[in-house]
């Protein structure tokens, strides 16, 4: 019987993390809490009927305290990494509806592409180009505003303050470089990609710098989108988002 695919859908690497996370609290609450019960237990025996000495009830109730607190530590990490993912997770689907609504016959979408230890949020072939997009979901209560001047990207606080990301643009770099070698492996052709960050919901300054890059928010990047020349022919447009379409495939009858 032929097997069915379905195609990979915007964060479902993070949704992945998130369910992954979710079950490690589970784990990080229970094995306290069954200390804590075996601890009162010990106690209860003790006073009760004393077949529990002393000793015994002490050492399971500093078990028990010591794995309550380590616990507490291990969850208050979590629920802080929980909380980056869902972030995240809000981000990649507001952009993916985004860029779902430019799918034509010219120009195909596709999310969550999975690289070695990493993922493309999202990439657009098309007529107009190949696009590889990373997003960006920063909390705008304390940053909507970012500055580019040539080499870096910067965070302008809402009280001035710049603090640099040094890691966003290697980032996509990586993931550029990722997809133009499995275009060229799987088709051999050897197309350049225009590299996208999308920092939702931001203002970006300094675009007049910008070279290499596209740095938007999801409102200018289709805007900007829309205005660039075609340069693909339909033909290659087809035949490289059947190879990345192959990249994004999950067999449903697995």
């Amino acid at each position: 019987m032929k097997h069915k695919y379905r195609t990979r859908v915007q964060g479902e690497s993070l949704q992945e993390r998130i369910r992954d996370n979710e079950f490690k609290v589970m784990e990080q609450v229970m094995l306290p809490a069954i200390y804590a019960v075996l601890a009162a237990l010990a106690w209860l025996l003790y006073i009760t009927s004393y077949q529990m000495n002393f000793p015994a009830a002490v050492l399971m109730s500093v078990i028990a305290v010591l794995l309550i607190i380590r616990g507490y530590f291990k969850v208050k990490k979590t629920r802080w990494v929980l909380k980056r993912y869902r972030k995240g997770l809000e981000g990649e689907r507001l952009v993916g509806e985004t860029l779902n609504r430019l799918s034509n016959e010219s120009t195909f979408v596709f999310h969550d592409i999975p690289g070695n230890r990493f993922n493309v949020d999202h990439i657009i072939v098309s007529t107009r180009g190949i696009f590889v997009i990373e997003t960006k979901h920063f909390n705008r209560e304390i940053c909507s505003k970012f500055f580019y001047d040539g080499l870096m990207i910067y965070r302008v606080m809402k009280d001035g303050r710049k603090f640099p990301c040094p890691k966003l643009l290697p980032q996509i770099d990586g993931e550029a470089r990722f997809i133009e070698q499995e275009i060229e492996h799987r088709t051999d052709m050897k197309l350049p990609v225009i590299k996208v960050a999308i920092l939702i919901g931001s203002y970006i300054d300094g675009t007049e710098n910008f070279k290499d890059y596209w740095l938007l928010n999801e409102s200018s990047f289709v805007t900007a989108f829309c205005q660039q020349k075609e340069c693909l022919d339909d033909s290659v447009v087809k035949l490289v988002a059947t190879h990345i379409r192959t990249m994004v495939e999950i067999d449903v009858d697995e």
